[in-house]
């Protein structure tokens, strides 16, 4: 998965970019823009939305059984980084 990271003002901008659904891929990608928008003292918020038409379309079943399922980041680890962010995060699709 490709997330793509900017700043508009005081909030990063986490955007999942993995057509054509944005399937959740490895969870690299997010997990490293959380981290960024975590160490940067500029930074408030953080909103997590997709690229396209879809914020996503869920997991990718190609790494089912695979070492990929369970290497890290995985989602409990993902979902616990973004719990334990000192940042508000929340999750946006496009209208």
């Amino acid at each position: 998965m490709t997330a793509h990271y900017e700043v508009r003002g005081d909030v990063a901008v986490i955007t999942l970019d993995n057509p054509p659904v944005n399937g959740l891929g490895t969870w690299v990608a997010l997990a490293a823009g959380v981290n960024r928008a975590e160490d940067d003292p500029a930074v408030r918020a953080i909103v997590v939305t997709g690229a396209g038409k879809a914020f996503s379309g869920g997991a990718d079943i190609k790494e089912f059984g695979s070492p990929k399922a369970t290497s890290e980041p995985n989602l409990l680890s993902l979902i616990a980084q973004i719990e334990a962010c000192s940042k508000l995060t929340v999750a946006a699709a496009r209208a």
